[in-house]
């Protein structure tokens, strides 16, 4: 009996894998210019279905990219609207290369810990010239904590995650 709770807590930790999945790349004929000018635009809140939005993820997310691109050296603005076609109007007049959209489209917050059910985080985002409007590179990152955790928490805590997974994919930077 001694030895089954002293392996129950390794169990228990054993079947919390996390998943972390990283997708993207540069659109066909196209390149990026590393130290282009990017605009970030607003990035609307999160929301699990059937429940209220999670006020401040959409902050929390714009936030994790501009960390993430800051990290690199990109110059880069962010934008108070979500609409890309103002967001070309508003880096045209900065002088900005670049568009960034992004999109938290998947929020699950499982907010027990017993629930079995993991927290997810995906996102989405796209880089547009912003002379051209044209896409020049997407890329997408999807993070879930699975099975049985001691560890509460909420999506937010996979932002820097998935802000760099899926920047990586976009820019072509090695991943840690």
């Amino acid at each position: 009996m001694k030895r089954l709770l002293l392996a129950l807590p390794l169990l228990v930790l054993g079947c919390s894998v996390p998943r972390s999945v990283p997708e993207g790349r540069v659109v066909a004929g196209q390149t990026i210019h590393q130290q282009g000018k990017v605009l970030i635009l607003a990035v609307a809140d999160g929301q699990e279905q059937g429940q209220p939005a999670a006020s401040g993820s959409g902050r929390g997310m714009v936030a994790a990219l501009r960390e993430v691109l800051m990290e690199k050296g990109i110059p880069l603005s962010t934008s108070e609207s979500t609409n890309l076609v103002q967001g070309y109007d508003e880096a045209g007049k900065l002088g900005f290369d670049y568009v960034l959209k992004c999109v938290i489209t998947e929020w699950e917050d499982n907010a027990t810990a017993w629930s079995g059910k993991g927290d997810k985080l995906r996102i989405s985002i796209e880089l547009f010239d912003a002379k051209s409007k044209q896409l020049v590179a997407a890329g997408s990152h999807y993070r879930i904590a699975t099975g049985f955790t001691l560890v509460s928490g909420s999506p937010d805590r996979f932002m820097d995650e998935c802000a760099t997974g899926a920047l990586s994919q976009i820019y072509g930077w090695p991943q840690k």
